[in-house]
């Protein structure tokens, strides 16, 4: 963790949590840390053996791969080392090119991104804090430790995206394509064209007043002669309560928000900040040390989390919307007044097509029996509640190259795409060095040989 000053150690909990998250141990009997083992060089930097076996558990949870399989394991582990490469080549060049800039806030709001998506892959919101807390990690440590990842893959993409935007397919193109892959292209899924109005449980002013109110009282002990250590032990609810509240030394950049913000402001050892809020709770931080462009601190932290009245409101209010839609309400107006759903909410709710193998597993069970113009739901997901209008509905078939030409051009230009992209990873590959390291025994998930 951070307040260990050992990114190291961050790295390997961070690699555990990871592979949590797809419910995958690759820990062998009484092995009781991922290895810090170098697997390759590409320049002069380095690929972690945890790296790689956290991105290969990711993709195999995300594809639905079965890793105790051997051979699927054989087969996943040299692929997912060969794009970790190529994600490093990719990135050489693109901190080269000074044409392309990241503004701070496309990095906040990918790295929010970033984290709301690992947030996702748990069943609950109880299950994730209590998978960082046993890795002593906090929602700050994996902002620490992601918002270089997340900055180097815009990076990445703004690369991509530079050197791809001439490809183009021409007609001919499409159906030479469609002629020489129809037997293999796939077919066009079962989906559904849905809208929806989203209500999401928000703390209340009065949830958020009473937290303030006794993180309040915390500060005013503190005042008083509390040791802040101590009180961060008593009341903090942030993995680090045991250490004091130590968050180790900060740079500029390392955090968000008004937390960073109140944090460079303290200028000397013992100076307490006031109540700080942040998108996740309240805080009382007091400096520890402080040199000229970095800052240690430790803190208290307050969750603002919603109370079961929270929840029951915002139940109360989605059955209101829902019924009012049903009593022939304007789905449009009424998904611009209530929505939360930021995107979809400036096109009347509107999400387009999904395929139904792809959808929720709440919303694929609420579905099932829908038609065109039917309104489902409450659907209750781990994002909110959902009001859904089915707007259409199409049986899966194979593609047919005059009602699929838009998705065929598409499918050939990606293809062409692939071409363009590895021939030009190629061409870096060759003015780059790259060495793949023997490993003892053969390169296994559980880091142990064979």
């Amino acid at each position: 963790m951070v307040h260990e000053g050992n990114d190291s150690m961050m790295r390997k909990r961070v690699a555990r949590l990871l592979i949590a998250i797809g419910c995958l141990l690759f820990a062998s009997p009484g092995r009781s840390e991922v290895l810090e083992e170098p697997i390759a060089l590409v320049g002069n930097r380095v690929i972690l053996r945890s790296e790689w076996e956290a991105q290969t558990a990711l993709f195999a949870m995300q594809t639905k791969r079965d890793l105790t399989n051997p051979a699927v394991r054989d087969s996943l582990g040299p692929m997912m080392l060969d794009q970790l490469i190529n994600d490093q080549l990719i990135l050489i060049v693109a901190e080269r090119d000074t044409t392309l800039k990241i503004d701070a806030s496309a990095i906040d709001a990918a790295l929010e991104d970033h984290i709301a998506d690992m947030r996702r892959r748990f069943s609950s919101e109880d299950d994730f804090r209590a998978a960082l807390l046993r890795e002593g990690l906090s929602e700050r440590d994996l902002r620490v430790r992601f918002r270089r990842d997340v900055e180097n893959q815009l990076l990445k993409q703004r690369l991509i995206q530079k050197k791809l935007a001439e490809v183009n397919v021409s007609n001919g193109e499409v159906r030479e394509f469609y002629n020489s892959f129809k037997d293999s292209l796939p077919a066009q899924p079962a989906a559904i064209k849905l809208s929806h109005i989203l209500l999401t449980v928000e703390v209340t002013p009065g949830t958020i007043e009473g937290v303030r109110t006794k993180i309040t009282q915390v500060l005013a002990e503190v005042e008083n002669g509390l040791d802040f250590a101590e009180a961060a032990k008593k009341y903090s609810q942030d993995p680090t309560a045991g250490a004091g509240g130590d968050l180790g030394w900060l740079s500029k950049g390392d955090l968000v928000g008004a937390f960073e913000d109140a944090a460079f402001q303290l200028m000397t050892p013992g100076q307490l900040s006031g109540v700080v809020r942040t998108d996740i709770g309240l805080h009382l931080i007091q400096c520890m040390e402080r040199e000229r462009d970095r800052v240690r601190v430790r803190h208290i932290f307050m969750s603002l989390a919603p109370t079961a009245a929270d929840t029951a409101a915002v139940t109360a209010r989605a059955d209101s919307v829902a019924g009012a839609v049903r009593a022939g309400g304007d789905f449009c107006a009424l998904a611009q007044a209530n929505s939360k759903d930021e995107e979809s909410q400036k096109n009347c709710g509107e999400l387009g097509w999904y395929p139904i193998e792809e959808m929720f597993p709440e919303f694929k069970t609420a579905l099932e029996s829908s038609v065109a113009g039917d309104i489902v739901g409450p659907v209750k997901t781990q994002f909110g509640w959902h009001v859904l209008r089915v707007l259409d509905r199409r049986t899966r078939r194979t593609l047919d190259i005059d009602e699929d030409w838009d998705r065929l051009k598409d499918i050939a230009r990606q293809d062409k795409t692939n071409q363009v992209v590895n021939s030009w990873l190629a061409d870096i590959r060759q003015d780059t060095y790259v060495e793949v390291r023997p490993l003892a025994g053969s390169v296994t998930l559980d880091g142990t040989g064979r």
